[in-house]
């Protein structure tokens, strides 16, 4: 079995010898070999293989809590299979649980105790059953645990708890059984019905007990109430788990239910009665935390009810029947009733109906009533409008379930609907005004004129027409008043010709909602400053008047005078159908229709937010039309190319769907204050500025900028002389790539001095990696820097998914900032595609970080993918190591030679874990092939991430091993660390760590 963990065995191959290994050893039991067996036969590589192991395996023995178990050091420590590192471990001197199965010369019952025991995967904690062993004195069998095992077990019995969260366990209810003799009620019945619920307690809230009633002092009793107030002397009986005893909370305050109603009846219909009191609608809360017991008026035998005084929360204080949304609809519906003959309409039918809905009443909104004219003052009729408002002198009638009665609000603003006709009252006119009652507060009737009234909330207008009375379509918008509003006005416009006053009557009269333009007929004079602009043909103009809106305050129509318009013209139009058809189609674009009286061309008057202010043309997308300017017009740059360019990366992005995406844009060199030389590599050199007109972003509703944003401007040395080579890298990056790990290129420009193009990026305020790490080397720790990891292959493998590869991956590359202030810096990947001079158009030129170009590229095979993983090895050498890979050594022909062998920088394994070393060293493989692509190194680093997370109910074993491994080596880590800042490591003079051309070096490797 040694060679399970000395050798790289894959799973399949370490079941084989899991199997063969049978013979060498035995529990000196058949039926316990062969239930072993069974379980290491379906063993499925999840959490641990069962094993029997020998009771010497186990040492330092301690007992601990329930007497059933004990902690031990299992010596070779428990075996399982990790499938991210294809091989098999066990983690010596591994601290486990025993679990004694005592008198256990039963082998069926020990099988049986094994299963039950063993199934523990809880939410929190992975309770592993490592296997079974023999105490050689007791021969009592012992099950071997992991050491969570006995979180979750109680401490008294060694059972689990029912739930883990609460730490309650059955075995407390002996406690409670232990009781029952030193208390009745002095009936048997009732005994038996509390000894039931007793031991049902589920160790939330209180035990159900018997109350003797000199328990209960200052009893706040009337004659024959239900419900009362007293004070428990002992109170209530409850398991406190922070003592891990039991307690009782002292002068408690309760609520008493006197049970004068269960008298007379036998004990069985009692205790139904009984246990239908105690039932709990709220499932907020345990019955246990308002039942606290029974208890017995000694004088008058009455029975009663304890509760918590939670109790008058969920139940009637008069009558004590269950609350409806704390309304008690029984205590009510008697009020209603002994008030019916306080009050009539004088007529039978009217009487019937509000008696009707009162007794429906649910304790919402206002109580339906009968309400005498008298009651109703300022009484005033809004003009052109069916509607009346008045002052109800007391108000409408409430229950306000806060206080728990009936109040109401004097002096109350309210609505007045006039029942036109209504002298004769019938059935049929009940049913015909019914649906209209919602809501509101009653019937009146004037004396004078018998109409009846329906009295209304003043808030009705919120929802109902003030002039009409129908309800509103959308916000106090109300459409068939508009609409005759609008067949009112025909009369007093015409366009002179009839077929377009029918054409603009029927498009008003499909008006549908408050927010639609009304179209409309409009005189040429009303329009001043008349300029053409652009070469569509388009004409702006000022419209004094201006276009209807809805004005949702004062419900209705005013007008935006002097609005800016474009006026668009059918010259020698002959046939006014084609006119009319082309409005059709641009109709939700425009506010109407005019005529020029000298040409007598018709006009179609457009909106300007559809059209560009600078050339007339129709927006195509919403980007167009936040920044009120057409495309072609945003990137109206001299040079054709560059127009071209610009145009055809925002035409590839959809404006209206991807509003991540980063807009590029064409950004005149004087745009650039405070320019600040920050970087200069082989190809280039790279300044900080400040963009004064700033990043062009969407936030949520629209396109708007931040100004003065930092960013980082990259000069393209000889760029330009180089246009079509600069446009072909700018067309490549991978700014539709939406990762938080990828830096974003903002737009282009030009140098005016050196004519050299600029690639204009996203700025990282903390430099690139080696630079980051310099700076920050105490607070690289394996957390941060694992972390880091995941960032740079997350964007790597982004890029890998849409098809494409780097060509220049190394730490210059990698870049460190925060998106806000508000979060922690992140490492981003830049210079994507970027990995020549811009005026070499030679494609056998190989350009690089010689240590991070892959062997096969400095043979002059194709740059692909994999070799991006090598360079991402050379990374992980640094991260490890926070050395640059061959610092120590020159940069050329022979470390060529060397990397073309298969020389790779040295490690020592006492800095970094095994299994960051194998993923490292799988990145470097000398064959492409060999090497894992970016999916795969993306789920390794992630799960050396997660190993260290702090969050422990997702953890697994394979979490713990790793997260072991590297905190064994971080100690001489943070050594080797510091001593290569103390500078007692030297950069060889000729370890060059910049993209240079490489062809010098590797001419004998081309022949």
């Amino acid at each position: 079995m040694e060679s399970l963990t000395k050798y790289c065995i894959d799973f399949t191959s370490g079941k084989e010898i899991i199997k063969n290994n049978f013979t060498n050893w035995t529990s000196g039991n058949e039926i316990i070999d062969n239930f072993i067996q069974e379980k290491q036969l379906k063993y499925d590589g999840d959490d641990n293989v069962f094993e029997w192991i020998p009771y010497s395996e186990l040492i330092d023995i301690e007992d601990i809590g329930a007497n059933c178990l004990a902690t031990a050091i299992l010596k070779n420590g428990s075996l399982y299979y990790i499938e991210d590192e294809k091989g098999w471990i066990r983690r010596p001197c591994e601290q486990v649980c025993l679990r004694y199965l005592y008198n256990s010369q039963d082998i069926t019952d020990v099988i049986n105790k094994i299963e039950s025991y063993s199934l523990r995967k809880t939410k929190y904690l992975m309770e592993c059953c490592y296997g079974i062993t023999q105490n050689p004195d007791t021969r009592d069998y012992i099950l071997v645990f992991n050491v969570y095992y006995p979180y979750s077990l109680c401490e008294k019995c060694g059972n689990k708890y029912e739930d883990k969260n609460h730490e309650w366990c059955k075995c407390q209810i002996k406690h409670i059984e232990n009781n029952f003799t030193n208390w009745t009620s002095g009936n048997k019945i009732i005994d038996n019905f509390i000894k039931e619920k007793q031991l049902k307690f589920n160790g939330l809230g209180a035990v159900f007990e018997w109350v003797p009633y000199n328990e209960l002092v200052f009893i706040n009793e009337v004659e024959k109430s239900v419900i009362v107030t007293a004070i428990r002397k002992d109170g209530q009986l409850y398991y406190d788990i922070n003592k891990n005893d039991w307690t009782r909370k002292l002068n408690e305050k309760v609520v008493l239910r006197f049970l004068y109603d269960l008298q007379n009846i036998n004990e069985y219909e009692f205790l139904n009665k009984v246990e239908s009191y105690l039932l709990l609608e709220n499932e907020d809360e345990n019955e246990n935390s308002l039942n606290y017991g029974i208890s017995q008026n000694p004088n008058t035998n009455v029975y009663i009810l304890v509760f918590s005084e939670k109790f008058v929360e969920y139940y009637c204080e008069n009558c004590g029947n269950k609350y409806v949304n704390k309304y008690c609809r029984i205590c009510n519906q008697c009020h209603f009733k002994n008030n019916f003959t306080n009050w009539s309409s004088g007529n039978k039918i009217i009487d019937n109906f509000i008696q009707e809905k009162q007794l429906k009443y649910n304790g919402r909104e206002s109580v339906f009533e009968w309400i005498p004219f008298n009651e109703l003052i300022i009484i005033k009729e809004i003009e052109d409008s069916c509607s009346t408002t008045a002052i109800l002198k007391n108000g409408s009638l409430y229950y306000n379930e806060r206080e728990y009665r009936w109040v109401r609000n004097p002096c109350e603003k309210v609505c007045l609907k006039y029942l036109h006709n209504s002298h004769n009252i019938t059935d049929e006119f009940i049913t015909e005004i019914k649906p209209y009652t919602d809501n509101c507060y009653g019937f009146s009737q004037n004396p004078d004129t018998k109409e009846h009234i329906l009295v209304f909330s003043y808030k009705h207008f919120d929802n109902y027409c003030i002039k009409c009375g129908n309800q509103y379509v959308g916000y106090g918008w109300c459409k068939q008043c508009q609409i005759n509003q609008l067949k009112n006005n025909f009369t007093n416009w015409t366009s002179g010709n009839e077929k377009i006053d029918e054409f603009i009557q029927k498009s008003q009269l499909k008006i549908n909602d408050n927010r639609g333009t009304v179209f409309e007929w409009i005189p040429y004079n009303k329009f001043i400053n008349i300029n053409e602009t652009g070469k569509s043909g388009l004409v702006i103009a000022i419209w004094k008047d201006g276009p209807l809106f809805y004005n949702l305050l004062n419900r209705k129509y005013k007008r935006k005078l002097n609005k800016k318009v474009f006026l668009k013209y059918s010259y020698n139009l002959q046939d006014i159908n084609v006119f009319l058809n082309e409005t059709v189609y641009l109709i939700n674009e425009s506010y109407g229709i005019s005529q020029n009286p000298n040409t007598n061309d018709f006009i179609l008057v457009l909106q300007p937010k559809y059209y560009c202010e600078n050339c007339g043309k129709k927006y195509n997308n919403e980007f167009e039309i936040d920044n009120k300017s057409c495309i072609s017009c945003q990137t109206n740059h001299e040079n054709q190319k560059i127009n071209d360019l610009i145009q055809e990366m925002r035409l590839n992005i959809d404006h209206n769907i991807s509003k991540s995406d980063v807009i590029v844009e064409w950004i005149p060199y004087d745009q650039f204050s405070n320019i600040e030389e920050i970087g200069k590599g082989g190809f280039s050199t790279v300044y900080s500025a400040i963009w004064k007109d700033g990043l062009l972003y969407y936030n949520g509703n629209y396109w708007r900028r931040d100004p003065n944003t930092r960013v980082a401007l990259k000069c393209l040395h000889n760029s330009q002389n180089s246009q079509d080579e600069f446009i072909n890298k700018i067309k490549v990056y991978p700014n539709q790539i939406l990762n938080y790990y990828i830096i974003k290129l903002y737009g282009i420009s030009q140098d005016s001095n050196t004519k050299d193009y600029i690639m204009v990026f996203e700025y990282a305020d903390s430099g690139n990696f080696n630079n980051y790490v310099d700076k920050n080397y105490e607070s690289f720790n394996w957390f941060n820097v694992i972390e880091a990891l995941t960032n740079i292959i997350g964007g790597l493998s982004e890029i890998h998914q849409k098809q494409m590869v780097h060509r220049d991956f190394h730490l210059g590359n990698i870049l460190f900032a925060s998106k806000n202030s508000y979060s922690k810096k992140m490492a981003h990947i830049s210079d994507i595609g970027l990995y020549r001079k811009i005026d070499d158009v030679n494609e056998t030129s190989i350009y690089g970080v010689m240590p991070y170009v892959a062997p096969e590229v400095l043979k002059g095979k194709p740059y692909t993918q994999a070799a991006d993983i090598y360079s991402f090895g050379m990374i992980m050498y640094f991260v490890a190591t926070g050395r640059q890979p061959f610092a120590d050594c020159a940069h050329d022909e022979v470390l060529v030679l060397n990397i073309c062998d298969g020389i790779r920088p040295e490690i020592d394994e006492k800095i970094a874990p095994k299994c960051y070393i194998d993923l490292m060293k799988r990145c470097w493989d000398l064959d492409p092939e060999n090497r894992p692509n970016s999916i795969i190194i993306e789920e390794l680093i992630t799960l050396f991430y997660d190993s260290f997370a702090s969050y422990q109910h997702s953890k697994k074993e394979k979490h713990f091993e790793i997260e072991k491994q590297f905190n064994e080596t971080q100690e001489n880590r943070k050594e080797n660390l510091l001593s290569i800042k103390n500078n007692q490591f030297t950069t060889h003079t000729q370890a060059i760590y910049t993209s240079r051309l490489l062809n010098p070096f590797i001419k004998n490797l081309l022949k």
